[in-house]
């Protein structure tokens, strides 16, 4: 059984997502390849360039941002304030730590956090039914921001590594023009916890707040 993350009231687990369109469905098959692909070859001596700070802010997407903890670094993403170049509507970010990976990726979407985590599961073990491999899901669980937003959760175990699958719904403002009326676009935000249970066991404060800090910001 996988060692679960907790997040504030909710159950001691942490991770899903939703789409259902063409863009979306991609969405999902590149998550899905990143956690059973890419995430467990990367080796833990990778060093990066960026480490976090306390008081550094992440932008995940369009207005919507997480607060990365102070002991992880940015292996890709953008910092606010950053003098990059700005974040398009569709991005991706991955904080590491050690064998740790927490992995999100946003993009504009139609449908429900259980939706799309039914597609990621769905390709998922597609995936892992071509390598002769297999991975252990739990039952979906209820994961809560602190601004409220309410997402769909499951939790992995894999030969080597654990964690979860989350997926939200946001409806930030989108970017108008004096003549437009403002309005609220609907944007998934999907994350892929992932690390030895040791390290998952240990870091589970730190991977709970990230998740619960992600907001919409106007």
């Amino acid at each position: 059984m996988a060692t679960s993350v907790t997040a504030a009231h909710d159950e001691r687990r942490l991770l899903g997502l939703d789409l259902a369109t063409v863009g979306p469905a991609l969405l999902v098959l590149a998550l899905a390849a990143v956690m059973s692909v890419v995430l467990p070859s990367i080796d833990s001596r990778t060093s990066y360039n960026h480490e976090i700070r306390r008081g550094d802010v992440v932008r995940l997407g369009a207005r919507i941002t997480l607060i990365p903890a102070a002991s992880w670094d940015l292996a890709s993403g953008s910092i606010v304030g950053d003098t990059r170049s700005p974040i398009g509507p569709t991005a991706t970010t991955e904080l590491v730590r050690g064998s740790l990976r927490f992995y999100v990726q946003a993009a504009p979407f139609e449908g429900t956090p259980a939706s799309l985590l039914t597609r990621i599961n769905q390709i998922d073990a597609d995936l892992h039914h071509a390598r002769g491999r297999a991975s252990e899901t739990t039952r979906r669980y209820a994961v809560t921001t602190r601004q409220g937003v309410v997402g769909a959760a499951e939790d992995f175990v894999g030969v080597s590594r654990q964690g979860s699958f989350i997926a939200f719904i946001f409806a930030p403002l989108a970017q108008s023009t004096p003549t437009q009326a403002r309005r609220r676009t609907r944007e998934g935000v999907e994350i892929v916890v992932s690390g030895p249970p040791d390290e998952m066991s240990r870091n589970r404060d730190d991977i709970v707040d990230m998740v619960r800090s992600i907001k919409v910001v106007s």
